[in-house]
């Protein structure tokens, strides 16, 4: 099982999809966000698919991995089929699953590698990592969604089919923040 973020210690390896794809994920989180007030100051979670987490004391290091790689991968296809439940940290999330195309897993499998290699990495049983979109979570909430309310959100979406694909922009290294200005450390078009 993959253990939970350290927010404290970690940074995080993120992909950007395109835009129809984000604006359409946008759309349910927008709805769920006002309804619950949950950042009354508009400030909303930016969606993205985390790959890898890596020690924030090895930044720089992960830096210099990523702009390696990035110059051999121009093309990473997502994929997204439906709404899911994962269960983290004893409550619910509302996601949707990230289908493992052949180009996101490639370049995902090659980030961890390498950055596992060089021990900037923090995760040690990568073969478990869920590729997901979070589109709801009480995580960084000001107004969080009483637990009861987010389990049944979470599961009267599961499954519902929405279909969509993009090629990936961006992959970005972030704090773990709201804080659109303060939370890129590292941005890399694709």
């Amino acid at each position: 099982m993959i253990k939970a973020a350290k927010l404290d210690k970690e940074y995080f390896v993120v992909i950007i999809p395109g835009d129809e794809l984000i604006e359409t994920a946008s759309k349910v989180q927008k709805i769920v966000a006002e309804h619950y007030n949950l950042y009354p100051d508009q400030l909303y979670p930016q969606l993205h698919i985390t790959i890898d987490r890596i020690d924030k004391l090895k930044k720089d290091l992960a830096v210099k991995i990523l702009k390696e790689i990035v110059k051999e991968h121009k093309k990473i296809n997502i994929e997204i089929d439906r709404f899911s439940c994962i269960k983290f940290s004893d409550e619910y999330q509302l996601v949707l699953e990230v289908n493992e195309t052949e180009s996101l897993t490639n370049f995902a499998d090659e980030v961890h590698k390498k950055l596992a290699d060089a021990g900037v990495s923090t995760i040690d049983n990568y073969d478990e990592w869920v590729f997901h979109i979070t589109i709801i979570s009480n995580i960084f909430a000001k107004n969080p969604i009483p637990v009861d309310e987010l389990t049944e959100i979470c599961l009267f979406m599961e499954g519902m089919s929405r279909p969509l694909s993009a090629e990936a922009e961006k992959i970005e290294i972030w704090r773990p923040t709201l804080d659109p200005v303060n939370k890129i450390i590292e941005s890399f078009n694709l």
